[in-house]
């Protein structure tokens, strides 16, 4: 006969049973710790005011806008002297406009008014009022959006917009003292070409302006940096 087995111990048979109809626990375990109440978001945490000025913040500088608003001169510009004022030589004969010259006498403006009839006059007339006062209200507001933008201090910004306004005033005037001066056989020319030469000193000081703001903006910005 074999060996008889001794019969199993009443702890044993207990602590199987125990481990049978034992379930697993649920939720988290005793090592993890459950996140603090006062960490969850509540709406007393919601401000509508910091949060518009967040996304304000993240709309980015108006560089895109300005850069387009220079373009958009600078093209004008181009378009007004170097094409429009080009083909307007065609109904004189070959004689410059005075507006894309930066000096003339009352010579010249007695010339244009012996080959210019009234047809060429009303289409000069036509150019002063359209690429004319499009490219010197583009001019006046491009160099106020800049200084409104890269300067700091209030007074150089009114100074920035002064600057484009009076270019603005003394382009119009000048298209309007060419006119009239052609009209009357060149009475007035030495105005008209005073305006002009006015007129293009300041645009190159206002270039000049918008240059420097630029550069000068620039830099200051990567300072901060």
């Amino acid at each position: 006969m074999g060996p008889i087995l001794a019969p199993p111990q009443e702890s044993d048979v207990a602590k199987k049973k125990t481990s049978k109809h034992r379930r697993p626990q649920s939720g988290p375990s005793a090592g993890s710790t459950a996140a603090p109440a006062h960490d969850r978001a509540t709406l007393r945490d919601v401000s509508p005011r910091e949060d518009l000025a967040t996304a304000a913040a993240q709309e980015g500088s108006p560089a895109m806008l300005v850069i387009a608003l220079i373009g958009t001169t600078l093209f004008i510009g181009a378009y007004y002297h170097l094409l429009v004022l080009q083909q307007m030589t065609q109904l004189t004969g070959g004689l410059a406009m005075p507006d894309s010259m930066l000096r003339y006498g009352q010579d010249h403006v007695v010339a244009l008014s012996g080959v210019m009839d009234e047809a060429a006059r009303g289409q000069l007339n036509w150019v002063h009022k359209t690429a004319g006062v499009i490219f010197a209200v583009a001019v006046a507001l491009t160099v106020a959006v800049v200084g409104a933008w890269r300067l700091r201090p209030a007074a150089a910004k009114w100074g920035a917009l002064a600057l484009g306004v009076v270019f603005a005033v003394v382009d119009v005037w000048e298209g309007l003292a060419i006119e009239q001066a052609i009209a009357a056989g060149g009475a007035g020319a030495g105005l008209a070409a005073a305006l002009t030469l006015i007129r293009w000193v300041l645009l190159a000081v206002i270039a000049v302006a918008v240059a420097v703001m630029l550069w000068r903006g620039g830099r200051g910005t990567r300072a901060r940096r």
